[in-house]
């Protein structure tokens, strides 16, 4: 299926590479299918690109590469609604937000996304943790994003081999 974006142009992506927000994305309610687009391997922000609006795309990131000890409470309910039955099947993202003045990087970690890798449905959770901000400055944690490596979880890893890689 050939989808318009506005950063990319046309795409072509399968219905297999699509995400269903079973829940939604606050604000974005009427958007329910994205595709996940990896430009480059070696760069942690990806884009949550809606397949049926152009001009909405998210830059999203794995919160465990920004805050290593990234471990929220999913309730039992929430994974439940997205029918995940392996804790392996788990896919978090953070929804990045970049702001030009001043310049500042932060990543949503109080609401991130919660996805069943296995049968892509996905949906936004809010955490009640206060220690899990919403405005998580990324540029202030760079050394630990370098440090890090490459610790994505089972649920994520698959997510990312199953993206579209796109054009640069």
């Amino acid at each position: 299926m050939k989808i318009n974006t506005s950063r990319f142009g046309t795409i072509e992506v399968s219905e297999e590479e699509f995400i269903y927000m079973k829940g939604s994305i606050l604000g974005f309610e009427r958007l329910t299918r994205f595709v996940l687009l990896i430009k480059d391997d070696q760069n942690p922000l990806w884009w949550l690109q809606a397949v049926d609006d152009p001009a909405v795309a998210f830059v999203v990131i794995n919160p465990r590469l920004i805050k290593r000890d990234y471990d929220p409470m999913v309730y039992e309910g929430d994974l439940e609604f997205l029918d995940i039955k392996d804790k392996d099947d788990i896919a978090l993202l953070a929804i990045v937000t970049i702001r030009a003045n001043p310049f500042r990087v932060t990543a949503n970690l109080r609401a991130p996304l919660l996805i069943n890798a296995a049968n892509r449905m996905g949906n936004q959770i809010v955490l009640e943790e206060p220690s899990y901000h919403v405005q998580f400055d990324i540029l202030d944690h760079r050394q630990e994003l370098q440090e890090t490596g490459n610790d994505e979880g089972k649920g994520l890893e698959r997510l990312a081999r199953q993206a579209y890689a796109a054009p640069a």
